[in-house]
Order: C-alpha cells, then structure tokens, then sequence
C-alpha cells in the first residue's frame, strides 16, 4: 500500500466510493450494520500514520441513458415560461451528447442515475444574468455542474449550455472541439476539468478529507487518475460552509476557464461586454426549435 494515498473510488470498482473513515475497526462493524439491506459496501485498511479503515458505498448502477424512460410533465409544470425554455434546452443538448456518443463511438452514454429535473432550475436561478458575458456564462456551465442533475456528461452538457449561452450573445461565435473522437478531453481543456472535479470532490468530503489528513493521509485519489493534495485544501469548515465556499471556488475557476475560451477564440470583445437578460437567452432558444 502506497503511505499517504487514500482511493476515493474503490480501485477495483469505480461505482464504490468512499463514504465513512474510522481507526476503529468496532466503529466500523457498527455503521456497516446501519446502511440499508440493499446498500452494497466494501471495507478497504490504509496503513497510515495509524491503521484506517475506510467503507466504500455502492452509490449506483450503470444502466444506457437511452433506456432511462422519464416524465417530466410535472416538473415543467412548476416553471414559468422562460426557465421552462431555457431547461429543454438543456435536456436537448445531453440528448444531443448521447446520441453522437452511439453515432460516433457504436456504445451507448452510460447512466449512473436518473435525470433529477428539478434541480436544474434551482441551479438556474442562482446565475446572475446581469453581469458580464464571462460572469454569467460561467455561471450558467458551473451550476449546471455542481447541481449535476444529469445521469452522466455533466460536463459536456454545461459547455453545450455554455455555448448556447455564447451565440445567443454573439451568433459568430463557435466553441472549439473539447473532446477527441473517442471522448478524451483536449488537453487545452483537461486543466479545468481536473481542477474541476478536484473541487466537486473536496466540497462534499471536507469532513472525512479532514479526518483522514489528521492520520497521515496526504494525496486522494479518485478514478480517472486524479489526485488531491489535501494540504493544498482548506478543510477546516462546516458541511454547509463548504458547499457554498467550494461553489464559489468552483464559479470562479469557471469563469476563468470562459474568458480563456473567449480569448482562444478571438472573441477578447465579450469578456468586458454586458451579459444579455434571461428572458433574451429565453427567447434565443425558443427560436432554435
């Protein structure tokens, strides 16, 4: 075992993630007896500045997005007419993502869970529409990510949005290819993904991080190869304190990320330019039907 590294996902089994830290072995037979009958789990020992022990949950299983039957009557109907506009749009760009991903790869997008509908509106609503175009572009990819209301793509779904968002500014405008063919990120973009999901992990762990630091856990790392520094992370905080600290970490390596898109591609004029109002991006993707 390597000292100091502690896996977030199970090594042998990514759909496992870290969900409780504890030294004692007693302390850990008895959450283990607290989870549901239907909750898979696996424990896995680090050999740190103590022995700990960790219990990996089974958060979901992998299904085709395709398969994924949903009915969102309901949910549309708590909307006004803009944000109603403005989420279909949303759910046609990750259709959009699936079926390239068949037409492109011969493999259907998998589905780590249902698409929670109702969270995309709350992340919509704390976007500040009357800020700059980086602002609010940035907000609108952030939240779309850190709500991860989507069964997978979230990431390319909130560029999609993204560059939605962009035309409706400027209709010149066209986002650069951020994948390969067989979906590996770019490497001009990949910076901000792992910086990315660095800080969606750290945002919901900051107690267990903080725990394992405490017994001599240095680096975790997730799938995907990515790892954490944990001295590079202030975990000091309460739970609450750290969703909306991270989320606004998280808003403003988005932002960055949107003005550096912008300068790439020689659209430097939008990054001091006034972003457009809700009810006009609305009103552009109704028209995009």
């Amino acid at each position: 075992m390597t000292s100091g590294l502690v896996y977030y996902h199970h090594p042998d089994n990514d759909q496992f993630s870290l969900d409780f830290v504890n030294p004692n072995r007693d302390e850990i037979e008895d959450r283990l007896k607290r989870y549901d009958s239907t909750t898979e789990t696996r424990v896995r020992s680090y050999d740190l500045d103590d022995e700990v022990h960790v219990i990996y949950v089974k958060t979901n299983d992998v299904d085709e997005a395709e398969n994924v039957q949903y009915d969102f009557d309901e949910a549309f109907g708590k909307m006004d007419s803009e944000m109603r506009a403005i989420v279909r749009e949303t759910l046609e760009v990750f259709k959009r993502i699936q079926e390239r991903k068949h037409h492109q790869e011969g493999v259907p997008l998998d589905a780590y869970k249902g698409i929670e509908i109702d969270r995309i509106p709350d992340a919509l609503e704390q976007v500040h529409w009357s800020s700059t175009v980086p602002e609010t572009g940035g907000r609108i990819a952030s939240n779309l990510v850190l709500c991860h209301a989507l069964p997978n793509a979230n990431h390319r779904t909130a560029f999609g949005m993204l560059e939605t968002y962009l035309k409706a500014v400027d209709s010149s405008f066209r986002l650069p290819s951020m994948v390969t063919d067989d979906y590996d990120w770019q490497r001009w973009v990949d910076e901000y993904i792992v910086d990315s999901k660095r800080l969606l992990t750290v945002r919901r762990n900051t107690g267990p991080f903080r725990y394992l630091r405490s017994h001599g856990c240095e680096t975790v790392r997730r799938k995907g190869g990515i790892e954490l520094r944990l001295s590079n992370f202030d975990l000091e905080m309460t739970k609450h304190e750290a969703l909306v600290n991270y989320a606004k970490k998280h808003e403003r390596r988005t932002t960055a990320f949107v003005e550096t898109i912008l300068q790439k591609m020689n659209h430097g004029e939008l990054v001091e330019k006034p972003a457009i109002e809700r009810s006009e991006f609305a009103e552009y993707v109704r028209g995009l039907d």
